[in-house]
Formats: C-alpha cells, structure tokens, sequence
C-alpha cells in the first residue's frame, strides 16, 4: 500500500514539478496565457537563502501557494485572461512577513524576484519620517516598443528615506505616486500609478512601452503632512522595433569611385532600418551585405540610430551591370521584418576607370572676327564620368583667340552621363588679316589619373 502511495505522489509530484501533465499537449493560444514568476528568498541581515518558506500569490484564485528549496528558490506558473497587479507575500516562523508587488501580464516571465526576510528576534531600529525619494533599482534599464521582441516593461523601485539616510520602517510608511515626465508618447504607460512603501521603505511600479522610441522619465513624488518629496527623473531608454520595408534604405559615401582599375580602394556604405513606426529599429539589429562589383563587409549590426555601416572595397570582379553597362554595381542590403520575411534595399556605385578624351572638330580654324565652337568628352574608358573632385580646363596656350564655355570645371560626385560632354567657343580677339597659329589644350586631374590632349591650326 505505501508502494502504491509513493508511486501516486511521485506521479502528482511530475505532473506539478513541469505545471500540467497536459503541458505538452497545450496549445500555443494557451501558452501565450501564462505568467510564470519565480524568485528567492534570503535573510535580509546575512544574506543567506531561505528555506521551507511559504510564498503566496494573493489577489489569484485558486489561491497560489510554493515553498522555496535550498536555494531559497520559488517558482509560480498559471493562466491569467488580462493583466493583473498582484502581490506576493513570504512567510516564515521568527521572521517579519515580507510582500512584493508584481504586475502579471499573459506571456510575461518574471524570474528576478527577492524576499529579503527580517528575523523577528533582530533588533530593529525605528526611523524618522519620509525626508527624501531614491531610485533603488531599474530592472531592465532599456525596453522595446510594442512587438518589437524585446523585453517591454521596465520594473522601477524607489526607496524613501528618512533624513538621517534611513529606509523609513512599516509604521512610518507612506503612499508614493508615480508621473511620467517627458515621453515620447506612443502610449507609454506606468502602473499601478501609485504604491505603499514597506518594511525596507521600497515601493515599486512597471513601465509599459508604447509604440514610439524615445526616453521616458519616471518621477516618484509623496505629499509628507503637505510637504511635497520628489525623486529625481528616472529615465528608461525605449527602443524601436523590428525592421520594415517601407523604412528600409542604402545610401552610399561616394555614387562614383575610381576602383575599376585601381583595387584595394574603400567607399561607405550605410543602411538606415526603421522600425513600422518610423522609429530607429532596436540596437544590434542585423543587416546583411552583398555587391555584384568588388568586396563587401557581410553584415554589420545597427546602432542607436538604426544605422548599420560596412565598407565596399575595389577588387574583382569587374562590375557589368544588365542595364548601365560596365563600371556600374549593385549593393544589396537584407534584413528581417516582424513576419520573419526578408527585406532588402538597393544601391548603385559606379566604378569608374581610367580618363579618356576626345575633341569634335580635332583641328582649329578661326575666321577673322569670327569664332568657331567644339564639343569634347571627358569621360573613363568606359564612357561613364569621372569621380567627383576631377578638375578639367582648357587652355589656350598660344595663339591671338580666347576660349570661352566650359574651360574650368569641377566635376561633382555623380555617375550622370551628363557630366561627360562638354563644350568650348574660340573667339578672334586681333581683327586683321593676318595668320597667326594657335594650339590649345585640355586637360583633367584627379582620382582617375591625369590626361591632356591638344589641339592646334590658325586663326585668321
């Protein structure tokens, strides 16, 4: 008989040991319903866990009752329909009664918990009355919008003290409310809004995220017999969400580089991840890299601005894009939104190569009083423009003509085959009848290299 006992309570001792013979079978509908909390209890004075102490969950029904282990440790798990202020209390023989306030939220996992119990028999010192406000502690110190994945509440504790430093004792507890200071907005929230202190002059509250990053000041204020007592602003970091299409983007540190010929040579580039909110993604979210011309960094993690930067480097191969032709590459970024599909985001770099000109008419006649126009192209090996900085001119080196148009110009950072062709007017300035030779150059400096060409004839 005892055998068959034992067997039955092992059985029942399994089934609570992982919450419900039927976990295994829930489904994730109820799952998402359950709150699990745990924690531990220690001597408040010496700091050492506690054992066969009853931890209760009040304002739950069916009452929740656990024993901590030798650790000190204990552990709750139940359904809960909607979010719940609860309190739990720890009890022990020859030991003050010490009480948590939790908010239970189906889904949440609280497992930082601690009971520090007061032994009965120690001395306690009384306190003054409530002379000022800290912050003990802010677990953690940095959430997440809504959906976002990461962790989206915050558990704010204040300590009152009185003016000799003292956490004020239970009988001279007081009520604390709790106000949000700047926000954001987007729906950030605190409860409960207000709390008792207990026996250690500690009271605690939870911020809730909303759906906009930012920071959120939290202010803890008491109304001592009409004095008024406030904390100093807590702040608590608010971070954005998962990545979205729709605010997904490249930009590159240089539209033209000269790494077509020359390799080894680095350009920036940046992905900026917003989150569907139009917020700055959460810190570290990951962006992935790759380029059909050169070498790229394979991924990078965003900062606190959602930026991820990696750098493009010139090498093999030779970039060919479909519809741009040779010299042009395409930088693609990636990531993952909330549904877990991958995003991307595109950019061009254009590759130039080495300069090449060419003039239209190639030899110089200028009729007396007159003048005579040409067109010429200042271009890579591949017709595209040269890199931004490039400097062309022309140069009237002998003859009694002036050059007028685009006879200095600096190119500017574009790969626009508008910036290639170009053109130039020599003017008679000595009327007469009388030949004089004349021969003119052109000429470009810059990332690409140095190139010059002339032209030459008579002005009348």
């Amino acid at each position: 008989m005892r055998k068959i006992l034992s067997m039955s309570f092992l059985m029942m001792f399994i089934c609570v040991g992982i919450f419900s013979c039927e976990t295994a079978t829930e489904s994730e509908e109820d799952l998402s319903k359950m709150v699990q909390i745990s924690g531990q209890v220690v001597n408040s004075t010496t700091g050492v866990p506690l054992e066969n102490v009853v931890v209760i969950v009040l304002d739950y029904t069916p009452e929740q009752a656990a024993l901590t282990n030798a650790d000190g440790q204990f552990n709750f798990q139940f359904e809960i329909a909607q979010t719940t202020a609860m309190n739990l209390v720890a009890f022990r023989e020859n030991f003050n009664p010490d009480t948590i306030s939790v908010l239970a939220v189906p889904g949440r996992v609280i497992n930082d918990l601690k009971f520090e119990l007061l032994s009965g028999s120690a001395p306690v010192l009384p306190t003054g009355e409530a002379a000022s406000i800290i912050l003990a502690k802010v677990s953690p110190s940095a959430i997440g919008v809504r959906e976002s994945g990461s962790p989206e509440v915050a558990e704010v504790v204040f300590e009152v003290q009185d003016s000799l430093g003292m956490p004020v004792d239970i009988k001279h507890k007081v009520l604390v409310n709790f106000y949000i200071g700047s926000s954001p907005g987007g729906g950030a929230f605190i409860h409960p809004s207000n709390g008792e202190t207990n026996h250690m002059g500690q009271v605690k509250t939870a911020l809730f995220s909303g759906d906009s990053a930012g920071v959120v000041q939290i202010v803890a204020v008491v109304n001592q017999g009409g004095r008024i007592l406030q904390s100093k602003p807590v702040t608590v970091a608010i971070h954005g969400g998962l990545p979205d299409a729709t605010h997904f983007s490249l930009a590159v540190n240089l539209l033209n580089f000269p790494g077509y010929n020359i390799y080894g040579l680095t350009n920036g580039i940046t992905a900026y991840v917003g989150d569907k909110y139009g917020n700055p993604v959460k810190p570290e979210t990951p962006v992935y890299f790759t380029t059909t011309g050169g070498i790229i960094a394979g991924s990078a993690l965003t900062d606190l601005m959602g930026r991820a930067s990696v750098d493009l480097m010139s090498a093999a191969p030779k970039p060919n894009h479909p519809t741009l032709g040779h010299g042009f590459a395409t930088v693609t970024g990636r990531t993952a939104d909330e549904n877990r599909n991958t995003i991307e985001a595109y950019a061009i770099v254009l590759f130039s190569g080495l300069p090449q000109i060419s003039v239209s008419p190639n030899s110089i006649n200028v009729p007396d009083k007159g003048s005579q126009s040409f067109s010429f192209t200042v271009s890579d090996q591949n017709g595209n423009p040269l890199a931004g900085g490039t400097n062309i001119r022309v140069v009237v080196e002998s003859g009694s003509v002036e050059a007028v148009g685009n006879t200095n110009i600096t190119l500017p950072d574009t790969h626009s085959p508008f910036w290639t062709n170009f053109g130039f007017t020599l003017i008679d300035t000595t009327p007469d009848s009388l030949f004089n030779h004349v021969n003119v150059k052109i000429t470009t400096s810059g990332p690409n290299g140095n190139l010059e060409t002339n032209i030459s004839g008579i002005a009348r």
